[in-house]
This record gives C-alpha cells, sequence and structure tokens, in this order.
C-alpha cells in the first residue's frame, strides 16, 4: 500500500476502528495477575509483551488464554517448568512497549514473545515507520537479554478474524497487516536471536465471547512448536549466558560493579513493596505454615532481605523477628534461580560455623526457594528447616517452587486485612 494511500484513508479508518473497539467492552477478559506457570524443576523463564491475542479476549483468567496455555504446552514438550509473566495491553504499540519494559529485569528470562502490530495495522502505519519501531524494539530486547534468549515475533493475525472487525473496511487492515507482516519477517531474518512466527487464526465462532480457551490452546502449540527446541538447546549448553563464569574474561572490577547495581536495584525492590516491618497479615502466615506441615519440619519461615538483615514476614518454628544478613541461609539462596537444598549444614563449609548451625534453632537441613519482586529481583526466600539432617531424594523441589509462587503472587496483591 502507497504511503500517500495510507494518509488519505487514515482518517476514515480510525473513525471505523473506534466504532468497532466500541464493541468489545461487554467482552470477557482476565482479571487475575498476568503470570503463568507449569509445575516442574529447572523451569524456563518466559515473558510475553504486547496486545491483541496476548490480552485474553474472550475469557476470565490467564491461566486459559494465552500464557496459561503455553505454559503448560511448553512443559509438556521440555518435561521442564515453566514461567510466564505478560506485559499487555489493548492499546500497545512498539512504540509504547519500550516503555513498558522499562521496569522489567530482561535478563531473566530465557525467551521473549512479541505479540504486537494489530494497533498500527489499523492505523495504516507505513513500512517505513513499523521498521524503525519494531528496530528500536528488538534493538532493546537483543541488548538486555541474555545471549541464551530467544525472542520470537508472532505475526499480525488478519483483521478480518477479530469479530467486532468487519466489513466495509477490514480488507484494507488486512493488507495493512500483510505489509507489517513481511517487514517483521525480515527483520527477524537478520536478527541474530529472534524468530519469526507467522500467524493466521480462523475467524471468530463465538461472537459473545471472541475468543476461547480452545484458541488459545491452539495458538500456544503453535508457539511452543517453534519455543521448545530453542530452549533445550539453551538448556544443554549450545548458547551462551551474558555474563561469562568467574575468572572467566571479565575484569574483577567489573564484576564487583555488576553485583553492586544488582545489589542496589534488589534493595530498591524491597524498599518499592513497603513491606518490611509490617504487621503479620494471614495470608502469608498460611502459607509458611502450610509448608512447615508439608515438608514436616519443626520451622518455615517468608524470610525478606533488607540491608545487613534478613527479617521475618512470617514464620513458625522461630521466636526471631530478624536475623543478621551474615548468618543468613536465605542471602545465600537468593544468589541463585532455583532452591538451595542444605542436606546437613554442619558438613557443609559455607554454614558448618555458622551460630544458627551450632545454636538455636539447630539447623541441620534446609531447603529454600527465592522470592522475587513484581519486576523480578530476587527479594527474598520461603524456607523450611530441621535440627535433623535430611537427604535430597527426600526434598519435593517441585512443591517447594510451588509454594513459593503462592507467596510471591500475594506480593502482587495490595495490602489488605488479614
Amino acid at each position: 500500500m502507497h504511503d500517500l494511500t495510507r494518509w488519505a484513508l487514515r482518517p476514515l479508518m480510525r473513525v471505523w476502528t473506534a466504532s468497532a473497539e466500541r464493541q468489545d467492552r461487554h467482552l470477557p477478559r482476565p482479571s487475575d495477575a498476568p503470570q503463568a506457570h507449569a509445575p516442574g524443576i529447572d523451569s524456563d523463564r518466559v515473558l510475553i509483551l504486547g496486545c491483541g491475542p496476548a490480552v485474553g479476549w474472550g475469557v476470565l483468567s490467564h491461566q486459559l488464554a494465552l500464557p496459561g496455555s503455553l505454559a503448560r504446552e511448553l512443559s509438556a514438550r521440555t518435561g521442564r517448568g515453566v514461567d510466564i509473566d505478560l506485559v499487555a495491553s489493548r492499546t500497545m504499540t512498539a512504540s509504547t512497549a519500550l516503555t513498558a519494559l522499562t521496569d522489567i529485569r530482561l535478563g531473566r528470562f530465557d525467551a521473549v514473545v512479541v505479540v504486537l502490530g494489530v494497533n498500527e495495522a489499523l492505523d495504516l502505519t507505513s513500512v517505513t515507520e513499523w521498521q524503525r519501531r519494531l528496530t528500536a524494539l528488538l534493538d532493546v530486547l537483543e541488548r538486555d537479554t541474555s545471549r541464551s534468549t530467544t525472542i520470537f515475533v508472532l505475526g499480525i493475525p488478519p483483521i478480518r478474524s477479530i469479530e467486532i472487525f468487519k466489513l466495509p473496511l477490514v480488507f484494507i487492515a488486512d493488507w495493512s497487516a500483510s505489509d507489517l507482516n513481511a517487514v517483521s519477517e525480515r527483520l527477524a531474518a537478520v536478527a541474530p536471536r529472534t524468530t519469526f512466527v507467522p500467524f493466521s487464526p480462523t475467524a471468530t465462532v463465538e461472537t459473545d465471547r471472541h475468543r476461547t480457551p480452545a484458541d488459545y490452546r491452539g495458538w500456544a502449540v503453535l508457539l511452543a512448536g517453534a519455543m521448545s527446541d530453542s530452549l533445550d538447546a539453551a538448556r544443554l549448553g549450545f548458547a551462551g549466558r551474558a555474563a561469562a563464569p568467574l575468572g572467566l574474561g571479565v575484569h574483577p572490577s567489573t564484576r564487583d560493579t555488576d553485583a553492586a547495581g544488582r545489589e542496589r536495584a534488589r534493595q530498591a525492590a524491597v524498599d518499592g513493596l513497603a513491606i518490611l516491618d509490617t504487621p503479620p497479615e494471614a495470608r502469608f502466615d498460611r502459607l509458611v505454615v502450610l509448608a512447615q506441615r508439608l515438608f514436616d519440619t519443626e520451622s518455615a519461615l517468608f524470610g525478606i532481605i533488607d540491608h545487613d538483615r534478613q527479617w521475618h514476614k512470617a514464620r513458625v518454628g522461630l521466636e526471631a523477628t530478624q536475623l543478621p544478613r551474615s548468618e543468613s541461609f536465605c542471602a545465600i539462596t537468593i544468589d541463585g534461580e532455583g532452591p538451595l537444598i542444605i542436606e546437613d549444614a554442619r558438613t557443609d563449609a559455607r554454614f558448618s560455623d555458622n551460630p544458627l548451625v551450632h545454636g538455636d534453632p539447630r539447623i541441620r537441613f534446609y531447603a529454600g526457594f527465592p522470592i522475587e519482586s513484581p519486576s523480578g529481583e530476587r527479594i527474598g526466600a520461603l524456607c523450611v528447616f530441621d535440627p535433623k539432617p535430611r537427604a535430597l531424594a527426600e526434598v519435593d523441589q517441585v512443591l517447594l517452587r510451588e509454594l513459593a509462587l503462592l507467596v510471591q503472587r500475594e506480593l502482587r496483591v495490595p495490602a489488605r486485612r488479614a
């Protein structure tokens, strides 16, 4: 489509689009936390960014929309757990997506799925402008993610497949979408870690819902088919990480600077939660008691690492409301992305001289899983511990992770009366 034609048709298209979008106010959409996960260990982390199919029209939970469907399909293919974060809105464009990423720590994701372009297609954005916007977005994703992170650009669906956009002008929007998809495919072909995934869903069947869980399951199959091999390859070490291992090609001063920056960001996330030194809340207490009972330990807690202390938002079997960070097992837990399991602290060089091992609560066995802030910083841990040692094979790591995710979800919910 010639740019002059786009310019001439744009006012008419905007009126038509606004009229059509007024019809979507009755459509169901998710109201729960913009996350989804599938159980399993060694979890893959995925970010879905965008509009249109990412929003979840037609269902009331992201578990039934694209995030939940993709998490389950990926897990079925890889045998690992999957955690998905969603950053989406109906009006998002490639330009506003950059703003939406401002507070997101992209380095923690194994894959990013970009679902954009519907709004640009409807607005008859020129191919030159679309190329500029998408290039800027992909440059940020390539720069700020790990070198093992794969990026998937989902094609713009045919506008005629969206129930509210009917004749007479839908053919113009489809023409625009086709032009923009050609640009996206070219950009993905030359980007080293980016893949274009063509997307041509069928037209809506249930007009009162716009989309159904079956639609999202089908789309998840399409995406998982494109993503699973890349995620498996990264796990097998075929792709490098953003940071070299200690002692391999990274100057000590650079490591120190990076560590200091990460700690400042982590502490800022802790402070931003405004949870420190707040009264106990039943929602956290229940989860900590549940962890203690399920793992049959004397003690359990949800602790937050704050400057030089570990402060306990919820605890059972332990009197202290806080501990020095220098003695904290949880401070070691947040250094990793997965569980920290200590079979016998007396025989572990990191903890054998720890006062919490030789004095109360006489920790021998410890199992902890990091808790992340909504922006992705590891701010604390859910842990269970006991004065009796325990073999690694006896620890249900998937259960520990699931409980930690429940705590993590509560952090996204504003404080309320317990």
